[in-house]
C-alpha cells in the first residue's frame, strides 16, 4: 500500500512540480520504484521542457521493461512532439523488442528528419533482417545524416541484398560523408569488418 502511495505522489509530483530538479528526481524515483502504473505519467513527461527531466524519464522508462511498456510505448509514436516520438523511438530501441519492428519501420517515413535517424538506429540496435528493405528506402532520404545513418546501419546488418543499392547510391552520392560510409558498409558486407 506504501508503494502504491508513494508512487502517486511521485507521479504527482513529475505532473505538477514547477521546480525542474524535483520533477527529474520524481522520474528517477518511479524507475527505481518500478512500478507499471506509472508508465503512462512518464511517457507524458516525455515532453517536458527540461533536458534533464527528459533524460531521468527515459532512464525510468528502461527500467520499467515488460511486455506492457512495448506496448504502450509503440501506441504513443503518433505522438505530435516529434521530441516525445524520438525518445520513445530510442527507448524501443534500447529494449530490442521484436515486436517493436514493424511500428519503428514506420517511423522511417515520420515528417521529423530526427526521429527518422533514430528509427533507424533503433532498427540498427535490434538488428533484424526485417528492417532492409525498408533501410533501403532511406538511402533516397532527403537528409544527408538520415542517409548517412541508413548506410551505417545497412552494413551494421550485413545483409547482402543492400550491396547493390549501395553501390548505386556511392555513384550518385554528391556527400563526401556519406560516400565514406557506403565504403565502409560495403567493406562490412564484403567481410572486412
Amino acid at each position: 500500500m506504501t508503494e502504491i502511495v508513494k508512487a502517486d505522489e511521485l507521479i504527482r509530483t513529475l505532473k505538477g512540480s514547477e521546480n525542474a530538479l524535483e520533477r527529474e528526481q520524481a522520474a528517477r524515483a518511479l524507475g527505481h520504484l518500478g512500478d507499471q502504473s506509472s508508465v503512462s505519467a512518464l511517457v507524458e513527461a516525455l515532453a517536458d521542457p527540461n533536458k534533464g527531466v527528459r533524460k531521468a524519464v527515459i532512464w525510468a522508462l528502461e527500467q520499467l521493461r515488460d511486455q506492457r511498456l512495448v506496448e504502450g510505448l509503440i501506441n504513443d509514436l503518433s505522438h505530435e512532439d516529434p521530441d516525445v516520438r524520438r525518445a520513445i523511438v530510442n527507448i524501443l530501441g534500447e529494449i530490442g523488442d521484436r515486436d517493436a519492428i514493424d511500428p519503428l519501420c514506420n517511423m522511417l517515413t515520420d515528417e521529423n528528419l530526427y526521429v527518422r535517424k533514430e528509427a533507424i538506429v533503433a532498427l540498427a540496435l535490434i538488428g533484424d533482417w526485417k528492417a532492409v528493405d525498408p533501410l533501403i528506402d532511406r538511402l533516397q532520404d532527403s537528409d544527408l545524416y538520415v542517409r548517412q545513418e541508413a548506410v551505417k546501419a545497412l552494413g551494421e546488418l550485413g545483409e547482402m541484398r543492400a550491396e547493390l543499392p549501395l553501390k548505386a547510391l556511392l555513384e550518385n552520392e554528391p556527400e563526401l560523408i556519406v560516400r565514406h560510409e557506403i565504403k565502409v558498409a560495403l567493406a562490412r558486407l564484403a567481410g572486412g569488418d
